[in-house]
């Protein structure tokens, strides 16, 4: 299916998805002026939300926020949450603490929460290990959007973001 977002009444465009579709707003603050889209951003994000089957996502109206970042941002903010003095590819900030809160929403909005990349730590990454830019990128995202939703390290959540990055984008 072709990526075409669509607007609604409710100001959240419908992003068509490669079997459904999402009612999907993306915030997007490049800061790093990476080369990153937001319509990549949007269909990454869109995927990994309907496939997560958390969210009923033709009930609900879904935002959350990207920042990519530089390397030295990264670093400061990592060092600020997380005591680590090194940058790092993604860091998510979620509204809720797990599934169960997320399951739990009524409201036909939705905030997840807000992603910050570091688009320049996982280009290094993907040249150091001879990886592909793109596929590696949408692991990362898919990964923070996955966190978002409250899924933690593990078999379940390192095969959703397998599987998301191997469709075609």
């Amino acid at each position: 299916m072709i990526f075409r977002p669509q607007s609604s009444t409710l100001g959240f465009p419908r992003v068509e998805l490669w079997e459904s579709s999402i009612m999907l707003k993306i915030e997007f603050n490049n800061v790093s002026k990476s080369p990153l889209k937001k319509k990549f951003l949007e269909k990454i994000a869109g995927e990994t939300i309907a496939r997560s089957g958390l969210l009923d996502v033709r009930k609900k109206n879904i935002s959350l926020s990207f920042a990519s970042v530089s390397e030295e941002e990264m670093k400061k903010i990592n060092k600020n949450y997380r005591r680590k003095n090194m940058p790092t590819d993604v860091l998510s900030f979620a509204e809720y603490k797990n599934e169960k809160e997320i399951k739990k929403v009524v409201d036909k909005k939705v905030f997840l929460g807000e992603i910050i990349l570091c688009y320049n730590n996982i280009e290094k990454y993907c040249q150091k290990n001879k990886l592909d830019l793109k596929k590696e990128m949408t692991k990362v995202i898919s990964h923070g959007v996955l966190h978002l939703l409250g899924f933690r390290h593990g078999k379940k959540m390192f095969g959703m973001q397998e599987k998301i990055s191997k469709f075609k984008i």
